[in-house]
């Protein structure tokens, strides 16, 4: 099936998020080359910490293999050929191969028609067969006729979303356009945002028009449902109307205005950012059909926040946590000869953690500690360049005991149970 396709060439991004198998317990495994003081491996990882964990890896050309200490003298047959390699002060570098290709393949078209397709149908509440939608089912099931996707290729409006929106998340937005288009934009990870042509005419039974919906990656979401862009922006703009509100004073020369009664607007925060995405989307017609430079570029940067960001959950720091500090690890010394920006934001809130006072970790508990000790708030992205992965590493390793905190904030994350 095309989704296998997809999901397979995804499985890196997938473990960079955090993100496990629907089908399983387990986070997507991915090819990749480890250099190790000059010497490639190719292996099949699931995680950094299945480099360096006891089992036997042969390097590419079959000259050289590395294991734990007592396993490779049993190999070798011989301890004069085995060499005690210290892990905490040796090069490493890691080269991951994505296949972007996939990006712009019939198989990505056909599952982003599909999630579009089901969702907004959803939405309405459809369930039987409509003719309106009879092209992008055909192209769906059969992967011919005219493909309903095309590829937005607007920075602005990446870097508009991606400061509403969690990092690798899903979003999904339907809109009708004036002809009775039906459009779903959809934002996958935060990579690509891509443009499907749910139907040109919209069947009478689908009465919810205005959708949205993100998919975080700490499996939380926002979502709204409304029947129109004006219906919402009516109502919108109603609430702030001048009438809705009364005189509370004159401040410094400025004349001070309250709501005569307060109405909370579940997620309003959106609201004004759709409208302005949608009154694009409506416009553009520049969208692209397949890579070009633009789309490029657009890729690569915002892979790259991914790549060397941390999204600061609890999710990503237990699994962290969980892979690197296992029953029977030696003593964690940092290696202040390498490079992993997304690895020293986590021990570093790892670090944080040990150096607090608190005893048992809640969700407002880790927000109050990241946000005293690197000025964020927990859920947030930090991305870290070289100034800053330096300055944390210095920071811990200048601390003699740092490997004990380290230890005492690990034993505290295996600890948080809510």
């Amino acid at each position: 099936m095309f989704e296998s396709k997809v999901i397979e060439a995804l499985a890196f991004i997938t473990n960079e998020l955090d993100i496990k198998s629907s089908k399983g317990k387990n986070y997507a495994s991915y090819d990749a080359v480890i250099t190790i003081e000059g010497t490639d491996y190719n292996l099949k990882l699931h995680g950094d910490n299945e480099i360096f964990n006891g089992r036997v890896i042969k390097s590419s050309d079959n000259t050289q293999m590395i294991s734990s200490y007592d396993k490779a003298v049993k190999i070798a047959k011989d301890e004069s050929k085995v060499h005690p390699l210290d892990v905490n002060t040796i090069e490493l570098e890691k080269k991951v191969k994505i296949n972007n290709a996939i990006f712009f393949d019939t198989a990505m078209y056909r599952m982003l028609s599909k999630i579009a397709y089901e969702w907004y149908c959803s939405k309405n509440n459809i369930s039987g067969y409509y003719n309106e939608f009879e092209d992008i089912v055909k192209f769906i099931t059969t992967g011919t006729g005219a493909n309903p996707v095309s590829i937005i290729q607007e920075m602005e409006i990446y870097k508009m979303i991606d400061v509403e929106v969690n990092l690798g998340s899903h979003v999904l937005l339907a809109f009708e356009k004036n002809n009775g288009e039906i459009d779903v934009i959809i934002s996958l990870f935060g990579l690509l945002i891509y443009r499907v042509i749910v139907t040109k005419n919209k069947p009478n039974d689908c009465s919810n028009n205005f959708l949205y919906t993100e998919l975080r990656t700490d499996s939380s979401r926002r979502e709204l449902i409304h029947h129109s862009l004006d219906e919402v922006q009516q109502k919108f703009f109603d609430i702030l109307a001048p009438k809705k509100f009364v005189s509370a004073g004159i401040v410094n020369g400025v004349s001070i205005m309250i709501p005569k009664k307060i109405e909370p607007i579940p997620n309003a925060e959106l609201y004004p950012i759709l409208f302005n995405l949608i009154k694009y989307f409506i416009c553009a017609d520049e969208d692209a059909t397949g890579p070009n430079e633009k789309v490029n570029d657009i890729f690569l940067n915002q892979l790259k926040n991914i790549t060397q960001a941390s999204t600061l959950q609890k999710k990503s720091i237990k699994r962290f946590v969980n892979e690197i500090f296992y029953e029977g690890h030696e003593k964690i010394r940092l290696n202040p000869q390498s490079s992993n920006k997304k690895a020293t934001i986590l021990f570093y809130s790892v670090y944080l953690i040990g150096l607090s006072q608190e005893i048992c970790l809640d969700d407002r508990i880790l927000q109050k500690i990241l946000k005293e000790g690197l000025e964020c708030a927990a859920d947030a992205e930090f991305i870290v360049d070289d100034e800053m992965e330096n300055k944390l590493k210095n920071i811990m390793m200048s601390d003699k005991n740092y490997s004990d905190v380290l230890e005492k904030g690990a034993e505290k994350v295996k600890n948080w149970k809510n």
